[in-house]
């Protein structure tokens, strides 16, 4: 099982050809830098697994080549999943839903409903105008419950469409929600019904609304004679009405006809005085403002409050029939989707028993202050409803339930990433099923983490390299992570690019105790016995004290003292050996001081150097602190010993006495800023070192000699 790699102007990558054999190993571990590899690797696979075009982004002249096999085929979307350390493609907090199911289904369903939702925010917005609510939909919901909005429009196109009514007040002038006109409505129902009788009664009497053997000619009838003739095509056909003995040749004259006859209704004594009687109360109530107003502009309003909850739903038709036409677009494009919703819907269902074992998983071994669980498991399959996470947000022994916007926005970026994980812990357990080759990139996958969750993803790499068909590709510039997955096995490469842009793979080392390698008689005695120096200079420092003899020698070995010029390699080496079991190595003996300069300039000025090899930034670093000391001393004029941070106090001294140009100036503070944490190394800070590029630390080294 291989990966063949031969790539050329691809996304950063001038030039790569490797070879990657899998057969004995399933994973590959990469250590690089910032900024050379890994993002630029990550990319050409996600271009294939997402059918883009591989390319160089800043110089697009240049021709890429990306001819890559995979198991002796050239490598398929299928073969191919990409995780970076965090990836917006997964992160469900800027989707339409968080509905459990695997990134592929969770992309399509909300790619729908995406194009959905835009078309729903949009007519939300007009609605607005005409309700003065500021949440249409949530007022809609509540009316017609256990569906969701885009099936209530559908199931109520028709209704919509016909109703004649055209409401002009405010929504929350008669539903508002604190139900003070509701409470009204109950407590005044008496009142309310015979002002209703009162109203039929008169209206019987019409001598335009009437009742017959064969039905009611009543308001509703009116309104839709007005509304088909309301263009007056009729009246221009020479068409006339005859109602009530009056001649209509118009519209106009229609409209005012019955406007007036229903005028006359409600001014009628009787009806008149309930209506008195009913706004008496009304006024009585502060918190019915609003709904007064209303019904002093269109007094019809009492007649439709006996069926309170009937009248909501004719208004809220009313206001949707204004926008029939964008609400006829939504319904056709939900129609057009609703049969592909709803398989996923299903797929979703079948998919459970795999996020319970993946969210037990996360649970177990993820230290974050919430705990994801599946609401309402029950629910989602009577109620065929998309399942959601919750979570559970603990403080202490208190708990409660958050969406997951709050939840995002109270979590640190660490632990966004190990929600984020959750999709990936599940594309991984679903590919388990699959009976072939699969190639995992991870790319920086705990970058943020703490040593807890950084732990955690280990031991599920461990664990899942055990299959198979899992190929992995782990890439970091992480040296706690890179060393803690070199030690499940793992093939090691550290990464470098050269001046012309070609990626060259290097052995991977330093996954062991780095300073026991130095105590070895081989090719590097020299560098590694100058890397030695500060590594003794701090056992010295946590098992004596700063006023010991030999931490004073090895400090005068790392910055300029009086006695530097006069200190010899074989005085350092006595204390090296007498600290450092089995160290035993012949140099010759010189000035340190020299020795060391010696020692920089043959780094410096070789053509096969190893640009991943910490003694070489090591020993670079330690020449351009002494270099610099030895510049400033020759410049400033010195009055106290300087015991503790001496290149920089060296700096603000010259600073002070004004004994160095612009240009000095800049490379001096550039010199402190890259060798600062390189000099007084410890086993633990190799991080700081790797990540120093070999090419910055050369030039920064010729810069000082130039002096």
């Amino acid at each position: 099982m291989k990966l063949k790699l031969d790539l050329e102007n691809c996304y950063g990558i001038g030039r790569l050809q490797k070879e990657f054999d899998f057969s004995n190993k399933n994973v590959v571990l990469f250590y690089a830098q910032n900024g050379i590899f890994k993002t630029s690797f990550a990319k050409i696979f996600k271009s294939i697994k997402d059918d883009k075009q591989i390319k160089d982004e800043i110089f697009s002249e240049r021709i890429p080549k990306a001819d890559i096999e995979f198991n002796g085929e050239k490598i398929k979307k299928e073969d191919i999943f990409v995780f970076d350390s965090y990836d917006k493609e997964f992160d469900s907090s800027k989707s339409v839903t968080t509905f459990m199911a695997s990134p592929k289904l969770k992309k399509e369903y909300d790619e729908i409903f995406s194009e959905l939702d835009k078309q729903k925010k949009s007519l939300l917005k007009s609605l607005k105008k005409y309700t003065g609510s500021s949440d249409c939909e949530k007022e809609i919901l509540k009316v017609f419950s256990n569906k969701n909005f885009y099936q209530i429009l559908s199931d109520n196109i028709d209704f919509i469409k016909e109703i004649k009514e055209n409401y002009e007040f405010k929504y929350h002038d008669i539903f508002d929600d604190k139900n003070k006109v509701k409470e009204f409505v109950d407590a005044n129902r008496n009142l309310l019904q015979e002002y209703f009788y009162k109203y039929n009664e008169i209206l019987s009497s019409s001598d335009i609304f009437k009742k017959t053997e064969n039905g009611e000619f009543g308001t509703h009838k009116i309104k839709e004679l007005q509304s088909a003739l309301s263009d007056d095509r009729f009246f221009l056909a020479n068409h006339k009405l005859l109602i009530s003995n009056q001649e209509i040749t118009t519209s106009e004259n229609l409209n005012n006809l019955i406007q007036n006859e229903i005028d006359r209704i409600l001014e009628n004594k009787e009806i008149k005085s309930r209506f008195d009687e009913i706004e008496k109360k009304i006024t009585k109530n502060q918190n019915l403002k609003d709904f007064k107003e209303a019904i002093n502009k269109n007094k019809g309003i009492l007649l439709k409050l006996i069926n309170y909850e009937d009248f909501r739903k004719e208004v809220i038709f009313s206001y949707l029939n204004k926008k029939i036409e964008e609400i006829e677009n939504l319904v056709s494009l939900y129609e057009n989707q609703k049969e592909r919703i709803q398989q996923i819907i299903s797929a979703s269902k079948q998919e459970q028993e795999s996020w319970k074992k993946i969210i037990e998983i996360f649970n177990s071994r993820f230290i974050v202050p919430f705990e994801v669980d599946i609401e309402n498991q029950d629910d989602v399959l009577l109620k065929n409803e998309v399942a959601k996470f919750v979570f559970r947000f603990k403080d202490n022994s208190n708990e409660r339930i958050i969406n997951k916007e709050k939840l995002e926005d109270i979590l640190s970026n660490g632990e966004k990433r190990a929600l984020y994980i959750l999709q990936i812990l599940f594309e991984i357990e679903a590919q388990k099923n699959t009976n072939k080759p699969i190639l995992f990139i991870f790319d920086d996958i705990v970058d943020s983490f703490d040593y807890k969750n950084k732990h955690a993803v280990t031991e599920y790499l461990d664990e899942i390299r055990e299959n198979a068909n899992f190929k992995i590709i782990v890439m970091t510039h992480n040296f706690d992570f890179y060393r803690a997955v070199a030690r499940f096995g793992a093939l090691k490469f550290m990464i470098h690019r050269n001046d012309e842009r070609e990626i060259i793979f290097k052995r991977g080392e330093y996954t062991k105790e780095f300073i026991k390698s130095l105590k070895e008689n081989n090719r590097n005695i020299e560098k590694n016995f100058i890397t030695l120096i500060p590594f003794v200079r701090n056992i010295l420092e946590y098992t004596k004290n700063e006023h010991d003899k030999e931490y004073l020698l090895l400090t005068s070995c790392l910055h300029i003292k009086d006695n530097t010029r006069n200190i010899k390699v074989k005085q350092v080496l006595d204390v090296l050996t007498s600290h450092m079991q089995e160290y035993q190595v012949n140099i010759e003996d010189d000035s340190l001081l020299d020795f060391i300069y010696k020692t920089c300039d043959e780094i410096v000025n070789s053509n096969d150097i190893n640009p991943i090899e910490l003694q070489n930034k090591i020993v670079l670093s330690i020449g351009i602190r002494l270099r610099v000391e030895e510049f400033i001393l020759s410049k400033v004029n010195l009055q106290n010993e300087i015991t503790k941070d001496q290149t920089r106090k060296l700096y603000k001294l010259a600073k002070e006495q004004n004994v160095i140009n612009k240009k000095q100036d800049f490379i001096i503070k550039k010199a402190l800023a890259i060798t600062s944490d390189n000099i007084h190394i410890n086993s633990f800070m190799y991080e700081p070192i790797l990540d120093t590029s070999i090419e910055h630390l050369i030039k920064l080294y010729h810069e000082i000699n130039e002096f």
